[in-house]
């Protein structure tokens, strides 16, 4: 089921950007940490993240993209909408089973990047605390 992002807040969708950021700075984190050597088992679980992300990342884009007649605050159009559309075409486009290698850190910082383009990610914390 799709979330209809048109209808969310403000508030929710800076908190769901915010889930985004810090789940990217969470998978280089643990990247980072299991880069010498990991078990398979933590090895899976951070490919799992790091696909759920990039994939819900890319359906908030394409949802958009489709709907761009439908009504939404400002925010969502203004910031949010150009910041997942150019995260999902600039970033995460390392294979997420691969090794930890400089092409995976480097799609998540441009990601991470794009998601930040418009607003800090200590700004979308900040109306997401509102």
């Amino acid at each position: 089921m799709e979330t209809r992002l048109e209808k969310m807040t403000d508030l929710q969708l800076a908190k769901r950007m915010s889930g985004y950021i810090s789940a990217l700075q969470s998978i280089t984190v643990r990247a980072e940490y299991y880069s010498d050597g990991c078990p398979e088992k933590e090895k899976k679980e951070l490919a799992d993240d790091y696909i759920k992300v990039r994939d819900s990342i890319r359906e908030d884009a394409r949802y958009l993209n489709y709907n761009r007649d439908k009504a939404g605050s400002p925010l969502l159009w203004d910031k949010y909408f150009p910041s997942v559309s150019e995260a999902s075409a600039w970033g995460l486009y390392a294979n997420a089973d691969g090794n930890f290698d400089k092409e995976y850190f480097k799609s998540i910082e441009d990601a991470e990047k794009r998601l930040t383009k418009y607003y800090s990610y200590d700004y979308w914390q900040i109306i997401a605390e509102l």
